[in-house]
């Protein structure tokens, strides 16, 4: 399963989830709220990267969280990771043939800043890799920059 968040609009800003469930003789379908598309579920894969390029062209732009989403297997287990600001993500489950994202366990950890929890998304996917995970729908992943902002300008004091 892939997943893609995007966030974007022409008044109110809202996110959009596109979502691809490898099941080519299946159905997808749309979830609405008002004229608005909020989940597009997708069975075939050229569908799937038919509306990921036309969020783009609509000017939506991806969320942090699902460019870092990563999806790691084992033969029977699932683990997935993402980076949301200084919050690091991941769920664990048991990996089945109807598997999905509403089974296993997600937790968060808050970190005190931003590359505590970058340095803790690199650490996880390597102690993961070393316990026999192999990623699933690989993709250049970039982890996004987020430039400090200095609280207080001017000079410090020193004691």
């Amino acid at each position: 399963m892939l997943v893609r968040e995007f966030v974007g609009g022409d008044t109110r800003p809202f996110s959009c989830k596109v979502v691809f469930i490898d099941q080519p003789s299946g159905f997808g379908h749309r979830v609405t709220d008002g004229n608005r598309v909020v989940e597009h579920v997708l069975t075939k894969r050229s569908d799937f990267d038919q509306v990921i390029a036309q969020k783009v062209a609509e000017g939506f732009a991806e969320s942090e969280r699902s460019l870092t989403r990563r999806v790691f297997t084992t033969l029977d287990r699932f683990w997935i990771v993402w980076l949301d600001g200084d919050v690091l993500g991941t769920h664990l489950g048991v990996l089945s043939s109807n598997w999905n994202e509403s089974v296993g366990q997600t937790k968060s950890k808050e970190f005190r800043d931003r590359e505590r929890a970058v340095a803790a998304y690199h650490r996880a996917i390597v102690g993961k890799l070393a316990d026999g995970f192999a990623e699933r729908d690989a993709r250049a992943v970039t982890v996004p920059v987020v430039l400090k902002v200095s609280k207080k300008p001017g000079k410090r004091k020193s004691r």
